[in-house]
């Protein structure tokens, strides 16, 4: 039998879809850190990493 454990974080609310949405009172904490890394060329959880897409697209058998 496999069992399956869903942690709910501790910083803010998980909605039913599965998405995780900051406590609004620390949302500009959160929102200062991403445009932070995302000035210092860094990944911002929860946005598009463009070079991970182009990357998941390619075949992993060229040529196949």
């Amino acid at each position: 039998m496999t069992t399956t454990m869903r942690l709910t974080p501790v910083i803010g609310v998980q909605r039913s879809s599965g998405e995780t949405v900051p406590r609004a009172e620390l949302e500009p904490i959160f929102t200062e850190l991403a445009r932070r890394w995302e000035t210092d060329g860094r990944l911002v959880p929860g946005r598009a990493d463009e070079e991970w897409t182009i990357l998941a697209r390619r075949s992993p058998w060229p040529g196949r």
